[in-house]
């Protein structure tokens, strides 16, 4: 892309005076028909309280993993980040603002909503402050889910995943005073870009029925969730059984992708499943 620091730094300093100059963190819509303050301008970094409190969140359960939402002002962590864009753009976020793909927003799943947070892309060192105010990733190892733009500006949109540390700051980007010296590192893999086996095949398998009218019910729901799924007969034990399937997929990091939308979407028993290919 070309980005420069210089560049990075003058467009923050242009979401604060954007945001600065809509008041409480509100914004025309124009023609948009949402309401005023709900839905942030394109390269902006939304602040004040966007019409929605500040919340920290229950403990909740995901693909058989609990979260467990908390206050964190000296949060500091190293881990992969990915990103997430049309999808999801002008829909709600788990705090209940609006989500442009365009606007400088992230996803975590624990930290209270909204809180500041400076990434730093460790394969080029930039770095952007952000406002989280969604809930995820929810795909392995992954530490923090940003918006396309947030991706774009720092250098990884077409990678797709990299290594980033992600830091609690206030909206101007300052860090806490007693901030940590050294971040907590929380990587299960050390390269972002790995791919498995060029022999291999994967999928989205959202449940195993008994019964295939159970199973097309599913199928309707994912579909009217906007997935493509199908039935597929399977036997283990000897005994017949219908799966609900999305895929293949040649490449594991287009099925980790899709899997935290179809999470986000409410099917939390989604599972990859990976399988020699034919």
């Amino acid at each position: 892309m070309g980005v420069t620091p210089k560049f990075l730094s003058v467009l923050f300093l242009l979401a604060i005076a954007g945001c600065a100059s809509t008041g409480d963190g509100y914004y025309s819509t124009g023609s948009t028909g949402r309401p005023d303050g709900r839905y942030p301008n394109d390269n902006e970094l939304p602040k004040g309280n966007q019409g929605v409190e500040h919340k920290v969140g229950k403990p909740y359960k995901v693909a058989g993993a609990w979260y467990y939402p908390k206050e964190e002002a000296n949060y500091d962590e190293v881990g992969l980040a990915s990103w997430y864009g049309k999808d999801f753009h002008g829909k709600k976020t788990a705090n209940g603002e609006y989500f442009n793909m365009n606007a400088l927003t992230a996803a975590h799943k624990t930290l209270a909503l909204p809180t500041f947070v400076k990434v730093t892309n460790l394969s080029n060192g930039r770095s952007l402050v952000l406002r989280v105010n969604d809930r995820g990733p929810f795909v392995g190892d992954r530490l923090i889910d940003v918006s396309r733009r947030a991706a774009q500006l720092l250098g990884f949109q077409k990678q797709g995943v990299t290594n980033v540390r992600v830091q609690a700051v206030d909206d101007r980007g300052n860090l806490p005073r007693n901030a940590r010296k050294n971040p907590k590192v929380q990587t299960a893999r050390n390269r972002p870009d790995i791919e498995t086996s060029k022999n291999q095949t994967h999928y989205i398998q959202v449940g195993a029925y008994s019964r295939r009218d159970n199973a097309q019910i599913q199928v309707n729901r994912l579909n009217r969730s906007g997935h493509k799924a199908v039935v597929e007969a399977a036997k283990s034990a000897g005994r017949k059984f219908w799966r609900v399937r999305i895929g293949p997929f040649v490449k594991r990091l287009a099925a980790e992708s899709l899997l935290d939308r179809i999470v986000s979407d409410g099917f939390y028993e989604a599972r990859i499943f990976t399988e020699p290919s034919n």
